[in-house]
């Protein structure tokens, strides 16, 4: 009874948004418009994630070597001096434009190796 009402629900429901990439190629063309998005939509969403999340890393290195004497305490140290002197904030900065720059990168990168790698 579960599965059937499961079944009935998913049929009666809108396609969510972004569902249109997760869906199968057609068959027969394999290697469509949809095939290159998805390998560059695919490349730019993991690029901006990987380097996203090494932005803080990224702000502690900078401000070591900016004032090496105030940031000597190692990656952890210096990530708990910016945050006890600036908010937990601070070590975001420069996320959105190192995600935005990563996703154009990882979009032409990954996008560009599936077109090269057929044609």
């Amino acid at each position: 009874l579960f599965l059937y009402s499961f079944l009935v629900f998913q049929r009666t429901m809108a396609p969510l948004p972004g569902s249109v990439l997760l869906a199968p190629s057609p068959a027969g063309s394999k290697y469509d418009l949809m095939y290159y998005l998805k390998g560059s939509a695919a490349g730019g969403i993991c690029c901006s994630i990987t380097h996203g999340a090494l932005c803080p890393v990224d702000v502690v290195k900078t401000r070591v070597q900016l004032d090496p004497v105030k940031y000597n305490s190692g990656l952890i140290g210096g990530m708990r001096t910016i945050i006890a002197e600036e908010g937990a904030g601070a070590l975001a900065t420069g996320l959105g434009a190192t995600c935005f720059g990563y996703f154009v990168q990882g979009w032409f990168k990954f996008g560009g190796v599936e077109f090269f790698k057929i044609q």
